[in-house]
């Protein structure tokens, strides 16, 4: 049951990015480009969401103060 599940989910990545069209080293490339630009976001996100947040957390406790 997972194995038609993750076949379902290919069938719909593939035929709604349009990557059906494309031959097997076209899809190679341009699912890696698509994985390192998720990797780099997941990157930033980890690494500054953190100091990101505290900064704004103090942004707004210095507005309520005020």
């Amino acid at each position: 049951m997972p194995l038609q599940l993750l076949k379902k989910l290919n069938y719909q990545y593939e035929v709604t990015t349009g990557l059906y069209m494309l031959e097997a080293w076209e899809k190679y490339l341009v699912n890696g480009v698509v994985c390192a630009g998720f990797s780099l976001l997941a990157y930033t996100a980890i690494s500054s969401l953190p100091t990101q947040g505290m900064n704004f957390i103090s942004q707004v406790s210095s507005y309520a103060a005020a």
